[in-house]
């Protein structure tokens, strides 16, 4: 029986994968195929770890942000369980169809999120004891090493008797928050994860089918807005939320390149577009219609204003409206671009263009 895997690195932009020495991948390559594709919009973890596993546009399964304002409530959550899913995931699919299957995050937010339909899920920041029994205890989830004790772990399930059918695998993307793609730590981090895949490959058996992609990019930014403020200057009176705000705060402080809107005054839509336009740092301005038209977002779950920053501005909570900043963070239009390496039965994948297809073309043999 042809066994499925399918993984996402987080943040793994293509130059992460030009610079380091992975020999498992660039095998998998040579073997299959490879190819930059897009990634949804926003460019953050929930919204695209979530068409990963479904296959389908954030409109149809109605993850639009990590962290999501009820209009109706008024009351503001982060989407981080699986009661926010509008659509059957991969695991549901594999369990209708008689198969197993299983979720391996570092985040246990992900987990929580990805995991309905699933056999197994496990994640390094809340590990089963019989996984620590046999690996040890996990790095800290800020950490380069947690990855590769996750892909231990992937290993572990690959030796087993009983290997779950279908494995998902996500890591966390704070290595390259924290380093460029050709600075020794990023390489090194890589490196081993490729090191670790192979050594987990070693058990599978030949009709493996095997996808890597990636949930979004990585960039330095050296500018931050804070777009209430900006507005509040222009006596416009909104709430701005960054849609990469999550609980993992320490490598991007809640700041990332897309932001919605939620004005009090619906009626100032175009005179808050027009303010934002002008101000140095913001490189789109969408309304909810426009938005969810042009980037296939569900739209009762976005803001009056969707915002994105150029390549080198973030949105956030500041002191003030602006301020200089440096970090490496995502979420704005030049995070879209992720690698996608595709092993295995090809029929359908030579038409993938966005990351969510990998799945698609897994799906559509079982």
């Amino acid at each position: 029986m042809t066994k499925y895997l399918l993984m996402c690195i987080d943040g793994c932009s293509p130059d992460y994968l030009r610079r380091a020495d992975t020999p498992t991948l660039d095998e998998l390559m040579a073997g299959g195929l490879y190819r930059e594709v897009k990634a949804m919009v926003p460019t953050v973890t929930n919204v695209n770890n979530v068409s990963i596993v479904t296959g389908v546009y954030p409109q149809t399964h109605g993850i639009t942000s990590n962290y999501y304002r009820d209009r109706q409530t008024g009351q503001a959550v982060y989407m981080e369980t699986a009661g926010f899913l509008l659509s059957e995931t991969v695991f549901e699919r594999c369990r209708n169809s008689g198969m197993s299957s299983a979720v391996l995050t570092v985040k246990d937010k992900l987990r929580t999120l990805l995991m309905r339909g699933a056999s197994l899920s496990i994640s390094a920041e809340k590990p089963p004891l019989w996984l620590i029994d046999r690996l040890g205890p996990p790095p800290d989830v800020y950490s380069l090493e947690v990855n590769h004790w996750l892909m231990a772990a992937l290993g572990v399930l690959m030796e087993e008797k009983n290997t779950p059918d279908f494995i998902y695998l996500a890591t966390t993307d704070y290595a390259m928050h924290k380093f460029r793609p050709e600075d020794e730590q990023s390489i090194w981090h890589l490196s081993r994860l490729d090191q670790l895949l192979g050594k987990a490959l070693d058990n599978v058996n030949a009709e493996t089918s095997i996808a890597v992609t990636a949930d979004h990019g990585m960039n330095a930014k050296d500018h931050a807005l804070d777009l209430a403020k900006v507005l509040a200057r222009a006596h416009i009176s909104a709430e701005a939320i960054p849609i990469i705000k999550d609980h993992y705060v320490e490598h991007h402080q809640n700041m990332g390149g897309a932001a919605y809107i939620y004005l009090e005054n619906e009626h100032q839509i175009t005179e808050a577009t027009d303010v934002l336009l002008d101000v140095p740092g913001v490189e789109h301005v969408m309304t909810a219609e426009e938005s969810a038209k042009q980037y296939h977002l569900h739209p009762s779950r976005i803001g009056d204003l969707l915002v994105l920053s150029d390549n080198h501005s973030v949105f956030g909570t500041l002191e003030t409206h602006q301020a200089p900043v440096e970090l490496r963070s995502h979420g704005s239009l030049h995070e879209r671009t992720v690698p996608l390496i595709f092993y295995g039965n090809r029929s359908q994948a030579d038409s993938m263009l966005e990351n969510k297809d990998a799945v698609s073309s897994m799906m559509s043999s079982f």
